[in-house]
């Protein structure tokens, strides 16, 4: 049985036969290049920005960085389904 991709050499033979031009690669190099930077300048000034916004409405980072994670929820568990009519929201029906 024959393991080879008939396709597979075909594509390789077709690169061999007709090389991309090197614009097409200095396009795609310069367009890869432009993504790059907006990408590292988004990862630098998009924290930054969210932190102004924080400042500019009277807000700290140290204020935000202090709220407990532990707080318990208010009321009673169950407590939220009790002004619904039976048979809903998991109540059994009357």
């Amino acid at each position: 049985m024959n393991t080879s991709n008939s396709f597979l050499k075909m594509m390789e033979e077709d690169e061999r036969m007709f090389p991309p031009p090197p614009e097409i690669e200095e396009n795609v190099l310069g367009s890869l290049g432009i993504l790059t930077i907006m990408g590292h300048a988004l990862e630098l000034y998009i924290p930054k920005v969210f932190e102004m916004f924080i400042a500019t409405l009277g807000g700290t980072l140290n204020e935000i960085d202090k709220i407990p994670t532990t707080e318990t929820p208010t009321g009673a568990p169950g407590d939220e389904h009790e002004d619904l009519p039976p048979g809903m929201a998991g109540h059994p029906p009357a």
